[in-house]
């Protein structure tokens, strides 16, 4: 029990809390060299797919208990549900395109609007591709797709780093606020699905999201 409120006491704080920006976004080397839009479109899975993973929550030096996560992607709406080992689901949810949500299951603290709208905002940075106009260039010697989302954000997909794949968000204020680092990547059709994903938020609050692959399915 002590356990399951601390986690309680932890998402919240994670999805709530405000986090401050961290490194400034770094200088583009416009090129046409390669077939970036291609490459950063593998990064991001295409067509119904179901994941499931072993999630650790870290905010500072403190550890969550960890969650199984499951999620659903169908082209369209994002399904996501977040239980315990023990098989109690916390929260269960669709998440549509427009926005808009469908709260299936939500035990409380997990009932907060603040909670859903966090997790939706992390799941589409994993799963689905930027808004905005892409540019097509390098950071120093690495490739990258970056889309500007005016008067939201930029994002940086890299779709080639130590054979995987990194996502860096920023502000409006060019000051990462978001970066997501993909290990252990395998070729599945078109997509690179990696072993292992690192979700970090930056600042005096922020937090980090470890999430070990347990099942990858493409679903025809």
């Amino acid at each position: 029990m002590k356990q399951f409120l601390y986690l309680s006491a932890f998402l919240f704080c994670l999805v709530s809390c405000t986090t401050g920006p961290y490194s400034p976004l770094p200088e583009l080397t416009a090129g046409t060299d390669g077939p970036f839009e291609e490459n950063c479109a593998t990064v991001f899975p295409q067509g119904k797919w179901q994941f499931s993973h072993a999630i650790d929550f870290v905010m500072g030096s403190k550890t969550g208990t960890p969650v199984i996560g499951v999620t659903s992607l169908d082209g369209k709406d994002i399904f996501c549900a977040l239980v315990t080992v023990e098989g109690l689901t916390l929260f269960e949810a669709n998440f549509h395109p427009n926005g808009g949500m469908d709260v299936k299951r939500a035990i409380p603290p997990f009932d907060s609007a603040n909670f859903a709208a966090g997790l939706r905002e992390d799941l589409r940075a994993i799963f689905e591709p930027p808004a905005g106009s892409m540019k097509a260039g390098r950071v120093g010697t690495m490739p990258v797709c970056r889309y500007i989302d005016e008067g939201v954000g930029i994002v940086d997909v890299l779709p080639d780093v130590d054979g995987c794949w990194q996502i860096k968000s920023y502000t409006p204020e060019l000051k990462m606020n978001r970066s997501i680092i993909g290990q252990s990547c395998k070729k599945k059709g078109p997509s690179l699905i990696p072993d292992y994903l690192e979700l970090k938020t930056y600042g005096q609050t922020g937090y980090t999201l470890k999430m070990t692959l347990i099942t990858a399915d493409n679903i025809k």
